[in-house]
Order: structure tokens, then sequence, then C-alpha cells
């Protein structure tokens, strides 16, 4: 049931994996473009890959929202950790 909708199920683990591992943002942008694709190749009555689909837009979407809250917040005092090391 799985090869019905490859594009979905890669954007659902790439959502997930953009969560584990530090600087995950490619991995979060490829989940949103790629479950895009996937909602525009699925056809209607394939109710399953449409759900991987929007949790791999939505987990890519969330990781990106967090990343950019961080940086906002933490960005000055990032920049002030580079110049002690410069």
């Amino acid at each position: 049931m799985l090869r019905k909708y490859p594009l979905a199920v890669v954007s659902c683990i790439l959502g997930v994996l953009s969560f584990v591992h530090l600087f995950g943002l490619e991995k979060a942008i490829l989940a949103v473009v790629l479950g895009g694709l996937a909602l525009k190749e699925i056809l209607p009555g394939f109710e399953k890959g449409r759900k991987y689909a929007y949790a791999g837009i939505v987990l890519g979407s969330l990781y990106i929202a967090v990343l950019l809250v961080v940086t906002i917040v933490k960005g000055p005092q990032i920049i002030q950790l580079i110049g002690k090391l410069r």
C-alpha cells in the first residue's frame, strides 16, 4: 500500500528527521516540497497518502518556524558568542 504514494511517505519521514538531526533545515524544506508534490499526485480516495503528505508538510513547516523563532530570540547571543571565539 505504501508503494502507491512514495513521495508522501518520504515527505513524512523527512519531516520527522528534520527534528532528529541538528540543522535539519534542508530536510524540512524537502519535506514541504515533496509533500506538496505528493498532494498533487495522490488520487481521490487515497486518504492515507494525503495524511502522510500533510504530516510531512506540517512537520517541515513547524521545524522552519521553530528555527526562525530561535534565531530571532537567540540571534544576538549567538553573534556575541561567535565574536568571543575569534
